[in-house]
């Protein structure tokens, strides 16, 4: 058997003997450097490799086993480790002197997927003067922003706010320097040294902090979800607005590689026009029971689960395809947290040590006060409480206005780990993808070209698979006068929590919800006293 690097695109010629296969059918055992190249279960697209006889194409390809056994005329597969073909008429081919061979046609190439050189590289320089910012909200994520913005040169903490003072102490402690500490933000939000206002409290709340930081001239990086009401997202927006200031919201998917990565093959037109689009976010029971114990537990302080915690993945969707929603559907309910109580509080559980739902303060910053004793201040609550009214599980679905068609779920009943999973299904192409993993895969339609992988492997992630840098950065950047606002459109601000509040009156009322433009529109009405007179930043050399 003579083989010319068949893995280059020559080709590789197959010698007698041929072994009978049904009535018309032939086999042929292939040489080890075609076997990566041949149908198999494991490649989601079809063998490059076609058989000649004689020099001249034979065909067709890919033919079902059956077909080749029994009718033959030149059908052939090339599967597995194997060729299964039949010749041309149908004669044996261990007799005569016709010769056959396996060529490898070219790839069809994923040049057009390059999608490395969308944005140029994010750099950081000290501004002229530091970027001063106070902190309101002193639990995990409010410290968590506050230690990313403290790395980024010429950033310095100023204020850290909380209605504990313990947890006002103790955060002084960790970052030092000149940070002050206050049970409220009014010292802070009066300072005229502080640039920049991190808004981390509770989600009911974010309306009284970020409207008064936008009335006291302040750039505001607001955690997510905006509000928990369309009438406290508009009062935030059009704070925001009246101000001049400048806003993030905390979607820091958006800013994540692997989403942007998906926004550029979509942007490319790689999978053609998007039909439907699939999202799930599975927490893993550790993470949902967190949910089950604090303050989220009860709508009228979350918005509910789909408001406080899926509003990321709403948002995503219609940022990947550039789209509004038009109609929603929805159900969901409570089933996995449903059940008396067997005790009011971990520590007095006598099921503790079995109960895959005991707390480990995942998520949370605990004080040490409160780490020694968390029955005392609330913090290990029976998840089976009875007193909370969000559900652990809902599905979504919903039309676009682009027409797309879509589903999300999101769950409380992950085994291992929490998960997020993507499918966009377009008329060229399909992609699917994990965010923890990661990385994408996009198959095309045509069964000759090969799929294409996109990796996180080799680059640095952090929180948020890298999105809570990369937007810290663009932020800081925009506060600095150096780079554009990260949002410029009020109605793009609401959409996702629109989108999430459709959602959630979808699943109480048992209805399908419309949308339509007016539900994004913020009125506007500037008044002169509503913006202090403090000059804007302007960009530094």
């Amino acid at each position: 058997m003579g083989i010319d690097t068949p893995a280059t695109g020559s080709t590789c010629t197959l010698e007698p003997p041929f072994r009978r296969e049904g009535i018309a059918g032939w086999v042929v055992r292939l040489p080890a450097e075609l076997h990566g190249l041949t149908d198999t279960n494991e490649q989601p697209y079809r063998s490059r490799l076609r058989l000649y006889e004689d020099g001249l194409a034979v065909g067709p390809a890919h033919s079902s086993h059956d077909v080749i056994r029994r009718v033959g005329r030149g059908a052939y597969s090339f599967w597995a480790n194997s060729l299964y073909f039949s010749t041309s008429d149908n004669s044996d081919p261990n007799s005569g002197n016709r010769c056959y061979t396996a060529v490898l046609s070219p790839s069809a190439g994923n040049t057009e997927l390059d999608l490395e050189s969308e944005k140029g590289p994010l750099g950081w320089s000290a501004p002229a003067r530091p970027l001063r910012c106070a902190v309101v909200g002193l639990g995990n994520r409010g410290i968590g922003l506050a230690q990313l913005a403290r790395g980024f040169s010429g950033v310095e903490i100023a204020w850290l706010v909380d209605q504990s003072e313990e947890r006002v102490a103790e955060a002084i402690e960790l970052f030092g320097g000149n940070a002050k500490g206050a049970k409220d933000p009014t010292e802070a939000l009066a300072d005229p040294a502080v640039d920049i206002v991190f808004v981390t409290v509770p989600d009911y709340l974010h309306r009284v902090v970020a409207e008064a930081a936008f009335r006291a001239g302040k750039n505001v990086f607001l955690e997510k979800p905006l509000a928990t009401t369309a009438s406290d997202a508009a009062a935030i927006l059009a704070a925001w607005r009246q101000s001049g200031r400048i806003l993030q919201l905390g979607y820091v998917l958006r800013q994540a590689p692997f989403y942007s990565a998906i926004r550029a093959t979509v942007g490319k037109g790689m999978l053609g026009p998007v039909r439907v689009v699939s999202l799930t976010e599975q927490l893993d029971v550790r993470h949902g029971a967190s949910f089950m114990r604090r303050w989220h537990a009860q709508s009228r302080h979350s918005g509910g689960l789909l408001v406080h915690k899926a509003c990321h993945d709403l948002d995503i969707v219609c940022w990947l395809l550039d789209a509004w929603p038009r109609a929603v559907s929805s159900f969901g309910g409570l089933n996995t947290f449903v059940g008396a109580p067997p005790a009011m509080s971990c520590s007095q559980c006598d099921r503790r040590a079995i109960c895959p739902y005991v707390d480990t303060g995942l998520h949370e910053r605990r004080t040490v006060a409160e780490l020694a004793d968390p029955t005392a201040y609330g913090l290990d609550r029976c998840v089976f409480r009875a007193d909370k009214d969000i559900v652990d599980n809902q599905v979504v679905s919903f039309v676009l206005d682009t027409g797309v068609r879509g589903t999300f779920f999101l769950a409380m009943q992950g085994p291992v780990r929490s998960e997020r999973r993507i499918t966009m299904i377009g008329d060229r192409a399909r992609l699917d993808g994990v965010f923890e993993d990661g990385r994408f895969t996009v198959t095309f339609t045509n069964p000759e070209r090969e799929p294409f992988l996109w990796s996180m492997e080799g680059r640095s992630q952090g929180g948020h698979g890298g999105g809570d840098r990369v937007t810290m950065l663009e932020f800081l950047n925009a506060c600095a006068g150096r780079a554009q606002a990260p949002v410029t459109s009020p109605e793009e601000a609401m959409r996702g929590l629109a989108f999430a509040l459709a959602a959630e009156r979808a699943r109480r009322e048992e209805v399908v919800v419309r949308l339509n433009e007016g539900d994004f529109v913020v009125p506007f009405s500037p008044t002169a006293e509503a913006v202090r007179d403090v000059p804007p930043r302007t960009a530094t050399p």
